[in-house]
């Protein structure tokens, strides 16, 4: 399926509920693969991506709770 870019864009939104289920690690690895394909400036390629589980994922969801409720900048 190829998207116009009038469709691309006027059918792009935002997702701010999520479901509490893992994505399997076939999707993630598909997914990015496809990333990699996506332009940059330059081709500079400035990504990093990181996948975390568990604890390092709970560790991390309440340090940036934290800094939303405290309206703490993100530097």
């Amino acid at each position: 399926m190829i998207l116009d870019v009038y469709e691309a864009v006027t059918s792009r939104r935002a997702v701010r509920g999520f479901i509490d289920r893992p994505v399997p690690r076939e999707v993630l690895e598909r997914v990015l693969s496809a990333a990699a394909w996506a332009p940059s400036g330059s081709n500079l390629q400035p990504w990093h991506v990181y996948v975390l589980t568990g604890r390092p994922l709970g560790e991390l969801k309440e340090l940036a709770g934290g800094r939303v409720t405290a309206r703490d900048p993100w530097d």
